[in-house]
Parts: structure tokens; sequence; C-alpha cells
């Protein structure tokens, strides 16, 4: 890896995955044990940035606070060999007519891709909102995850748009290289698929530790560490953030109106990425 460019990206749309990776890269990284404790920084974080500002932003203009989050994200990645940073914004080349990220230091983005229609049960389940309602949401090119019109919260806000234009956004890009990691092949071809994601990050390990971080980023282990110990991400609208980490259980809850119109609005990229309706 380049030294000067350590950032690995971890995007995604929401409730694709990007947790799971996180827990996976903390353990071979970090050893990390606990999951309040993942040692990876998410782009949008409000207390990373005032913890190394060391200032309040809650009500700072969006122009300035971009400015302050580019210069706090190439201070962090100097000073790092390998950076992984999560992110659910979609992808833009510039904001207030500055770069958008940290370019210079960026080596790699890991696009975390579910299919939409289990996508839309677990989003549902987070926004505390109905399935229809979040189908809408999926579908809007405006939306904005924690936006706020009085001052930030946890998190900064996040354009999203919607759930095809967020893949599109990422994959049509040249400006960092991506590699497109699929939630379905974690679950069912674990050891390929995040050996791959090692490797494409130039990220050594020996086969045990590849297990050891295959293991504790298991769904079942995500899922008994959150009910012991609880998980400081979770949403107040969910009772568990690890809740189901399945593949394809929508069949069982979405209606067949549902599945279609969720279909109808994102065909071409349910296609292009080979996920199944029938």
């Amino acid at each position: 890896m380049n030294k000067q460019k350590s950032i690995i990206w971890l995007a995604s749309y929401p409730k694709s995955g990007n947790t799971w990776v996180r827990a996976f890269l903390s353990r071979i990284l970090f050893t990390t044990s606990n999951i309040n404790q993942l040692n990876i920084p998410i782009y949008s974080s409000k207390s990373l940035l005032e913890q190394h500002a060391d200032i309040d932003i809650s009500e700072m203009p969006l122009e300035y606070l971009h400015r302050l989050r580019l210069q706090v994200f190439q201070d962090i990645a100097s000073q790092q060999n390998i950076l992984p940073i999560k992110i659910h914004d979609k992808f833009l080349l510039e904001y207030y007519q500055m770069p958008f990220l940290p370019f210079d230091y960026s080596f790699v983005a890991l696009y975390i891709v579910r299919n939409p229609f289990d996508v839309c049960i677990s989003f549902s389940r987070h926004l505390g909102k109905t399935i229809n309602e979040t189908i809408e949401i999926m579908n809007n090119p405006n939306y904005t995850l924690a936006s706020s019109l009085i001052k930030y919260q946890i998190q900064l806000p996040q354009l999203l748009g919607t759930w095809s234009e967020h893949i599109e956004s990422w994959l049509n890009q040249s400006t960092i290289p991506v590699y497109i990691i699929r939630y379905e092949d974690m679950l069912h071809q674990p050891y390929k698929t995040f050996s791959n994601i090692l490797d494409t990050c130039q990220i050594p390990y020996t086969s045990d530790q590849l297990n050891d971080a295959i293991n504790f980023s298991s769904f079942s282990n995500l899922q008994q560490l959150e009910q012991k110990y609880g998980f400081e991400e979770k949403s107040v609208h969910s009772t568990l953030f690890f809740h189901t980490g399945k593949s394809y259980y929508y069949r069982e809850i979405l209606t067949n109106q549902q599945i279609e119109k969720i279909f109808n609005n994102h065909s071409h990229i349910i296609q292009k990425l080979g996920y199944e309706t029938s």
C-alpha cells in the first residue's frame, strides 16, 4: 500500500453490511473484542471532529464544517499506514467547491451492497418507518440521513439519494479504485469473500487470523455480544442492531406489490448485480 494513500473507504447504503465489515477489519487490524470499540472511524461522526478540533460544531455552517472535516481526516490519515473509514454518503466529487473526500489519501473504496428487498426491511426498522414509507425513502433522490435544520446531533447530514443512485455514484466514479462486496457473498462464501477483501486492501494475514476474524464478526457472535453488552450505534427505533442476518428473507415479509414496486424503482441495478426476485 502507498504510505500516503492510507484510507480504505467502507462505503454502502445503510443496512447493507458495513458494520459487519468494520467488525471484521477491526479484529484483523486491532484484535478488537469489544463491539463498542471497533477503532474504525465514521466519516459522519460529530464527536470525532469535536474531539480532534476541540470545538463544538453543533451549529457550524456546512461549508466550514466540511473544510474542518477534510483537514481532520487528512491529519489522521497522514499518521496511519492503514485507515479504514465507514461512509454512508453518496459519492460526490466536490462539496462547497472543495473535494468531498481527502482523495490524495484514498487507497481504495470497498463498496458493500445488499439486495434492496432485504435492505428495505432492515432500514425500516432502523428508521422507525413503515415498509411503504421506506420504499419511498429508497427512491427519493434528495433523501439525507441525519438531516437537521437546527443543529447536528450524533452524526452529520449524509446525502444518500436513491438506492440505485447511491450504488451508481460509487461504482461509476474513477477517482478512487472501487471493489464491490455483496452481503450475500459474505454470508454464504465468507472465506473467499473476506480473504479477497484483505488482498484488495493489501493487508497481510495468516489463515488463523482470517478464521478468527470471520468467527468474531459472524452474525451470531455479534448478536450475542450485543445482547450481552449492548451496541452504542443501535437506532433508538430498534430493539437490536444485529437483528436478522439472513439473505432473501424479504419473501416472508414483503407483499407482492411491495416487491414489484422496489423492483420497478431499481430494476437496472438489481439486474446488473444479479439479484433475483423469484
